[in-house]
């Protein structure tokens, strides 16, 4: 029987370790959608907002099989048609917010090596120095 781990994503971010043995990708789906709805009433009911969560579903492989985002459980259970973005517009926001996590690390990176070449320069002065002195 597979293993699928549900990751929880949003605001607070929580990796599943264990997983659950279920038969099917159909099975992990409706265990996703049921779990969603117990969190967000029970967030509802401390005043949190569930809709800015989900889950992402991995197989045992590491392979996400899907996404649901608990505004759809929601918009579901209330007999809502789901908003579904196009793949592609969901896959270009996901590449740019990756880019610009990848960005601000490069440019941190930089500015790391930026200072230890100030650093390197100063000691081989410093070094110059007192071989002339």
């Amino acid at each position: 029987m597979p293993r699928f781990f549900f990751h929880l994503r949003g605001v607070l971010e929580d990796l599943d370790q264990d997983g659950v043995d279920l038969p099917d990708m159909e099975a992990a789906y409706l265990e996703a959608h049921q779990s969603a709805l117990d969190m967000a009433q029970e967030w509802l009911h401390q005043g949190r907002n569930p809709r800015g969560y989900a889950f992402e579903v991995v197989n045992d492989t590491g392979e996400v099989v899907f996404e649901l985002p608990f505004a759809e459980a929601l918009d579901r259970q209330a007999g809502r048609r789901p908003v579904n973005l196009p793949g592609t517009i969901r896959t270009a926001k996901e590449q740019g917010e990756r880019m610009m996590r990848l960005t601000a690390e490069l440019a941190q990176q930089v500015k790391d090596a930026q200072a230890n070449l100030r650093r390197s320069c100063e000691l081989l002065q410093h070094l110059g120095k007192n071989r002339a002195g």
